[in-house]
């Protein structure tokens, strides 16, 4: 598929000129996502000028809250892993395997189980409940964190307040926006037709007005976008770098000022509010941190 797109705005932006008044911008490449299919041609590219609400980038953990033994479990199984991390290093022998469990106080962990059980046993019982709030007495739940993998999905959200300076400049903040919201809706898609030649599953072409509307039971993928951050001077891809991303949503304010402004001539938006928030489809680990993401 051949590039649809190469907007740009303001008109002066460096990203594209080689220089200006605009030397920090943000480049949006949309992708399509073909049945089956990849390819590197790009739909549309978007240079627009960097805003410092996207300039966030964030990392996040779960853990868990558990209560009773986990605490003990949790220190025997790391002490477990030690041991065999140790073992896989070294290239030892099945003793070496057999020391990772060797420090373990299974004594402890007896104790702890019953401790546990008595614990649990209190907590169903409102006598025994009642009987140790009269001793000025409480359980100890000892809580622990077990760690449950990586937080969510990075998400960015970018803002654009536009304002049109021309008509021309005017027609191209439509195209832009225009442009991401081709890229974040479905398609249509008839299989049926595709396989009898009539149309395309890839470009939504064939089907009855009908089909496409609430009558269709298939849809074509949005677009993914490749984000990076460019500078007139030094390297771009500055200060972190974004995986391939979807677009979340598009919101597009033609009252950015509290009342609609347009170019008398012909109606054109003159000022305008561009919102449009991202989510990356891969979770960002170490390795990925190491790269610049």
């Amino acid at each position: 598929m051949a590039q649809k797109a190469d907007l740009t705005y303001p008109d002066n932006l460096g990203a594209k000129s080689g220089g200006g008044d605009e030397s920090h911008w943000v480049l949006f490449t949309s992708f399509p996502q073909l049945f089956a299919q990849t390819t590197s041609a790009a739909e549309y590219s978007i240079a627009l000028p960097m805003g410092a609400q996207a300039l966030i980038s964030t990392s996040e953990a779960v853990y868990a809250e558990q209560e009773g033994l986990g605490t003990v479990l949790t220190e025997a199984s790391g002490k477990v892993a030690a041991g065999i991390n140790d073992y896989m290093d070294s290239g030892g022998t099945g003793l070496d395997f057999i020391a990772a469990f060797k420090d373990i106080n299974y004594g402890k962990m007896g104790e702890a189980a019953a401790e546990h059980a008595l614990g649990t046993t209190i907590k169903k019982s409102d006598l025994l409940k009642k009987a140790l709030g009269g001793s000025n007495i409480a359980i100890n739940p000892k809580m622990s964190l077990l760690y449950q993998g990586p937080g969510k999905f990075r998400k960015f959200v970018f803002e654009f307040p536009m304002v049109a300076k021309n008509k021309k400049e005017s027609e191209t903040i439509q195209e832009i926006i225009k442009a991401f919201r081709i890229s974040t809706l479905p398609g249509y898609a008839d299989p049926v037709g595709n396989i009898a030649g009539i149309g395309s599953s890839q470009t939504g072409a064939g089907g009855t007005e009908r089909k496409k509307g609430a009558g269709s039971n298939f849809y074509t993928f949005p677009s993914t976008w490749d984000i990076r951050f460019g500078h007139t001077r030094g390297a771009d891809e500055r200060p972190f770098r974004i995986a391939r991303s979807v677009c979340n949503s598009v919101i597009a304010n033609y009252a950015a000022a509290g009342v609609p402004f347009f170019f008398k001539e012909d109606s054109h938006a003159f000022e305008i509010k561009l919102t449009v928030s991202f989510t990356e489809i891969v979770i960002i680990t170490k390795e990925l941190v190491e790269q610049g993401f």
